[in-house]
C-alpha cells in the first residue's frame, strides 16, 4: 500500500497557496518530504548496497539495527523482506529500524500446512528442511472462534547467535494464575513468569511487577526466555502498549475489535484509532464509507494524535477473518445452556470478548429486550455487544 502522507498534503498546499513578497519568477521548489515519527510494518524491499529498506510503500535510509532494544553489528545485513519492524524517524534519512518478530524459536512438526514454535501451532506452508532450526515469525494477530490467533507473514531461518540465543513469543495474554506465576498464551503456551518476577523484569505503563499482570486478560504481551519441557520460562515480560498516542503515526494491520458505530477500533490488539468525519478511508483507488470496516480487514492507517487521518483498505485481501457481521432485536431467551442464549429464534453465543450495557450480564438477560451486534464465526452468532433496545 501507498499514499502521500499528511505532512506531504500539507507541504503541498502550502507550497501551492504561495507567501507575500516574494519573486513570481522564482521556480517554486519541491515541498519538503517529512515521514511520520513511528512507522510500524513488514519490509517490502531491501537495498542492501544503498543501506535502504521500504517499509508501508515508503523508502527509509538505515541507520541502525536494534533488536530486544540492543544493536546489531551491521544489522541490516539481518533484515529479510516480510520481517516486522518499527522505524522511528522524522526524516528519510538515519532510520532507528527495530525487528519485532511475533516468535523467535526452533521450529518443529512441520508438516504440509502447519509447523510448531513455541508450543504454537501455525498455519503456513514452509520447507521440512526447516525442521529443527531457529526462525524468526513474523505475524499479525487475526480473530477466530478461539479467541486471537496468528496470521503468518514470514518465517525465516536465523543464526541464534545473532539475536541473543533467545527465545521469544507474543500473543494474548490468558488464564493467569497469581498463586503459581503462570498464564497462557493464546490456547496453548504455558508462560512460567516467577523468574521474570523475581528480577523484576514484568513491564507496563502505569503499574509495576505482578500488579501489571492483575485484570490483565485480552491484553497483547511480549515474553522472552527458554522454553524447557513444553513450558515457556519467562524472565522478560512485558505488556504491550499504544504505541500510537502523541505523535504522528503509519501502521499496517488487522483490525482486532471495532465498536458498532465505526468510530473506535484496535488494530492488532494493541493500537487504539479514532475515526471522525474528515477521516478518509479509500478501497481500490476509490473513497468509501466507514462501514466497509469490520473484524479482520487488512489496512493501513496513517493517524496524528490516534485520529485516523486516512485509511487503505487492501484490495487483494480486505477481510483475512472472512467475517460476517449481524444484527438482531427481540427479547432474549435463555436455553439452559451457559454461554448462549436466542433473540427472534436465532442462537446466540457469549464469548470472552462480548460486552454488555445499560447493566445487563448473562445472569439477567432472560426475558429482557435487547439489541445484539456481533460476528459471525464459522457459522456461530457471536455477540460483540449486547444492549437494552431503544423505545
Amino acid at each position: 500500500m501507498k499514499k502521500i502522507t499528511l505532512a506531504t498534503l500539507i507541504g503541498l498546499v502550502l507550497t501551492g497557496c504561495g507567501g507575500g513578497g516574494g519573486d513570481d519568477s522564482t521556480a517554486p521548489q519541491p515541498p519538503v518530504e517529512i515521514k511520520p515519527q513511528l512507522v510500524m510494518g513488514t519490509i517490502d524491499s531491501i537495498n542492501k548496497t544503498n543501506h535502504e529498506i521500504t517499509v508501508n510503500g515508503m523508502s527509509y535510509q538505515v541507520n541502525d539495527v536494534e533488536y530486544a532494544n540492543k544493536p546489531l553489528i551491521d544489522g541490516i545485513t539481518l533484515l529479510k523482506p516480510q520481517m516486522m519492524v518499527e522505524l522511528t524517524a522524522l526524516t528519510k534519512s538515519n532510520v532507528t529500524v527495530s525487528i519485532e518478530p511475533t516468535m523467535v524459536g526452533v521450529i518443529s512438526h512441520i508438516t504440509a500446512k502447519t509447523f510448531v514454535v513455541n508450543g504454537v501451532t501455525l498455519d503456513y506452508k514452509v520447507n521440512s528442511e526447516l525442521d529443527g532450526k531457529w526462525v524468526m515469525v513474523s505475524s499479525l494477530p487475526v480473530v477466530t472462534e478461539l479467541g486471537l490467533g496468528y496470521k503468518v507473514l514470514s518465517v525465516i531461518q536465523i543464526e541464534k547467535d545473532d539475536f541473543g540465543n533467545r527465545y521469544e513469543l507474543e500473543g494474548r495474554l490468558t488464564n493467569l494464575n497469581e498463586d503459581d506465576q503462570t498464564f497462557k498464551i493464546g490456547a496453548s503456551t504455558l508462560v512460567d513468569f516467577s523468574k521474570a518476577a523475581n528480577l523484576g523484569e514484568i513491564e507496563c505503563d502505569d503499574r509495576q511487577g505482578i500488579q501489571c499482570l492483575t485484570n490483565a486478560d485480552r491484553q497483547w504481551v511480549e515474553v522472552s526466555g527458554e522454553m524447557l519441557n513444553g513450558v515457556f520460562m519467562a524472565d522478560d515480560v512485558e505488556i504491550d502498549s499504544d504505541d500510537a498516542e502523541g505523535q504522528e503515526v503509519s501502521i499496517e494491520g488487522i483490525i482486532t475489535d471495532i465498536n458498532p458505530d465505526k468510530t473506535k477500533f484496535i488494530l492488532n490488539a494493541r493500537n487504539q484509532f479514532t475515526i471522525n468525519n474528515k477521516t478518509k478511508i479509500e478501497y481500490n483507488d476509490q473513497y468509501v464509507d466507514k462501514n466497509r470496516l469490520v473484524i479482520g480487514s487488512f489496512i493501513e492507517v496513517e493517524a496524528l494524535n490516534g485520529v485516523a487521518q486516512e485509511i487503505e483498505l487492501d484490495g487483494d485481501d480486505s477481510n483475512v477473518s472472512g467475517f460476517r457481521e449481524f444484527e438482531y432485536k427481540g427479547i432474549a431467551l435463555s436455553i439452559g445452556e451457559k454461554g448462549t442464549f436466542t433473540v427472534a429464534g436465532k442462537l446466540i453465543h457469549i464469548d470472552a470478548y462480548t460486552e454488555f450495557d445499560d447493566y445487563l450480564n448473562e445472569d439477567t438477560l432472560h426475558g429482557q429486550r435487547v439489541e445484539v451486534e456481533g460476528v459471525i464465526i464459522n457459522g456461530k452468532n457471536v455477540a460483540r455487544e449486547i444492549e437494552r433496545e431503544d423505545d
